[in-house]
């Protein structure tokens, strides 16, 4: 009776390991050592993280400006305080949202490295940027697209639900008053926490 093989050989899993762990030792010193860390506290516009880090939230405020960009006559994704309000409705769901959001952005900053940059996301330029986005956009790999798509839902959720952009869409607001909700994640909840 022959035997046949249900999985890698010893051989095969010692050299698929190996190799995991040589690749995650040069992404952690890729994080380490690759330029550019130290400028996060610049990029985050006098916003304080509630559960994202500073890092977070920097690669976070970059990837909204990248993705919703300059539009005539609208605000800037920091005068909507888009990433501050994504960071607060983070801060009030926890579990794997937000565990899901860290690696997600965290994979956004360091993917650029895997290929032919030498710049984390959160340090090129503006077309690098759109053009590593787009390429994460249409990756053949579902979970780049996944964390593309994640990323670029609550970025235009949160840009969109702010009052100023509704005449843009077309959208005349709610037929009811507003009211303020304390644990909401509106700009009136943001400036209530300060």
């Amino acid at each position: 009776m022959t035997r046949q093989a249900t999985g890698p050989s010893r051989r095969g899993f010692l050299m698929l390991g190996g190799a995991a762990a040589a690749s995650a030792a040069i992404m952690g010193l890729a994080g380490i050592a690759a330029p550019g860390g130290e400028h996060y506290g610049a990029l985050l516009n006098g916003e304080v993280p509630q559960v994202l880090s500073e890092k977070e939230l920097a690669v976070l405020s970059v990837a909204a400006e990248t993705l919703v960009g300059p539009i005539p006559g609208l605000p800037s994704i920091y005068e909507t305080r888009t990433p501050a309000r994504i960071d607060r409705e983070l801060s009030l769901s926890r579990g794997t949202l937000l565990s899901d959001m860290k690696a997600s952005l965290l994979y956004l900053e360091y993917s650029p490295l895997m290929g032919i940059s030498l710049s984390r996301f959160s340090s090129m330029g503006a077309q690098e940027r759109e053009a590593h986005l787009r390429a994460l956009s249409r990756s053949e790999d579902p979970l780049e697209r996944a964390i593309y798509n994640g990323v670029r839902f609550l970025v235009f959720f949160f840009y969109y639900t702010d009052p100023r952009t509704w005449a843009h869409l077309g959208y005349e607001g709610p037929q009811m008053p507003a009211k303020f909700f304390p644990a909401g994640n509106r700009i009136e909840n943001l400036e209530a926490l300060s």
